[in-house]
């Protein structure tokens, strides 16, 4: 049976009240069956609205406009390229600071319920250093992550920590202790919504990141394949969305068909604002390295009027040509078993001219697939700076990822291959 007439047993409709955006074409997708025939940027928002006592509307009608109109704890940017099967995936941290379009200064994930989808979609459009067409939206309950995860038979993490955490007023309890396990969805979404420790929500973009990838292996399963009627019931029933059934069916034909190698997984590039800037705590967004990040990723233009954000900030960034070593920020993290190896990577490092290089004690998150091969993550979506750092070590896998140090331009996790030459060179 093929992809479209598994997916095509349970019918999909679109929610009566969903939002159109001012942008969108006609139709996205060919003739049957459902392909996709250009580009596509979609903007997901998972909206925090799973508490009935906090949204009585959603347990009895799902497709109310008002059950979607809560903050939106997640927002992905996510750009659909069939002809080369790639994803590219921007995090918005949903504590970013923004000027909502005709509003206040406020944190991004406060746009949906302001204004729904479409302030969301403009804020993302128009505020972030760049003019991005969006193209669809897709707004979905929490509740169905936990369904979808439920659905596939549980998701495989690996938990770098210990994580405990007690939030009584959210019936929030969250206890992990490191390690690979397989998470259910109710486990699953308790552990994606941890941010309780030192990187706080931006920790929790991370986290969510390698689910997200995880998700989408697990989909790809033979034993799963057959279960895509169910998960499309599943979104029918926790989701709002100005997607057509083909639409639909294209982007995951998209998205499971995308070559997993070849995926982008970005964050928005920024800092934690100080204490004595606002009485809130936002992130603000590198506005220069986020609008390189839009161009190079995400086909959006930049700003000709300002460089600066809704807080008036500006960052440095680093968009010389040519690249030089002494300009990028290098982390370093140790994937050994051996705590000296990160020392001597650092020193190798800086025999090679790497001005700013240091052991990052923030915690990096990378696949166990590539266990015993070291990671040249970009986390700023540099390639050309991953690329030289390749060439200088000569080893390891480029990843364009955002689970690296936030602060670096590049996080080189290191692993035995790595290792092995910098014992090699000490011992000449």
């Amino acid at each position: 049976m093929g992809f479209r007439a598994i997916l095509s047993l349970t019918p999909f409709r679109q929610h009566s009240s969903s939002t159109h955006l001012p942008n969108s074409q006609q139709s996205l997708t060919d003739i049957l069956p459902a392909t996709l025939t250009h580009p596509v940027n979609l903007l997901i928002l998972g909206i925090d609205n799973d508490d009935d006592s906090k949204n009585p509307q959603l347990s009895t009608d799902t497709t109310s406009e008002q059950a979607f109109l809560s903050p939106s704890d997640t927002l992905l940017l996510v750009r659909f390229l069939p002809e080369s099967a790639q994803l590219h995936v921007l995090s918005i941290p949903r504590d970013t600071l923004v000027q909502l379009p005709g509003r206040s200064v406020a944190k991004i994930g406060q746009a949906n319920v302001q204004g729904g989808a479409l302030l969301a979609a403009q804020t993302v459009s128009h505020d972030l250093g760049a003019v991005l067409q969006i193209d669809r939206y897709i707004r979905i309950s929490r509740n169905g992550l936990m369904k979808l995860v439920d659905v596939l038979g549980g998701i495989e993490v690996d938990i770098p920590k210990k994580m405990d955490y007690n939030d009584d007023s959210q019936h929030l309890y969250i206890h992990f202790k490191p390690g690979k396990q397989k998470l259910d969805g109710r486990h699953l979404q308790m552990y994606v919504r941890f941010r309780h420790d030192e990187l706080g929500d931006i920790g929790r973009v991370q986290r969510q990141q390698e689910v997200i990838k995880t998700i989408l292996q697990t989909m790809t399963k033979p034993e799963n394949i057959s279960k895509l009627p169910d998960i499309l019931q599943i979104a029918q029933q926790n989701i709002d969305t100005d997607l057509s059934l083909d639409e639909m069916l294209a982007l995951l034909r998209t998205a499971l068909t995308s070559d997993r190698n070849k995926n982008k997984f970005l964050m928005l590039p920024g800092r934690f604002s100080s204490k004595n800037e606002y009485s809130l705590s936002y992130w603000i967004e590198d506005r220069q390295a986020g609008s390189k990040i839009l161009a190079q990723y995400f086909n959006a233009s930049e700003h000709t009027e300002t460089s600066q954000n809704a807080s008036g900030y500006r960052e440095a960034s680093h968009n010389g040509s040519p690249i030089s070593v002494n300009q990028l920020n290098i982390a370093v993290a140790n994937a050994t078993k051996h705590p000296e190896v990160a020392k001597l990577a650092v020193i190798f490092l800086k025999k090679q001219g790497f001005g700013n290089v240091y052991i990052t004690d923030h915690e990096t998150y990378f696949r166990s697939e590539t266990a015993g091969k070291t990671q040249i993550i970009a986390q700023r979506g540099n390639t050309e700076a991953a690329d030289l750092v390749k060439n200088l070590i000569t080893v390891g896998e480029i990843q364009v990822a955002a689970t690296g140090d936030i602060y670096s331009d590049v996080t080189i996790v290191v692993d035995d291959d790595f290792a092995s030459k910098l014992n090699a060179q000490q011992g000449n």
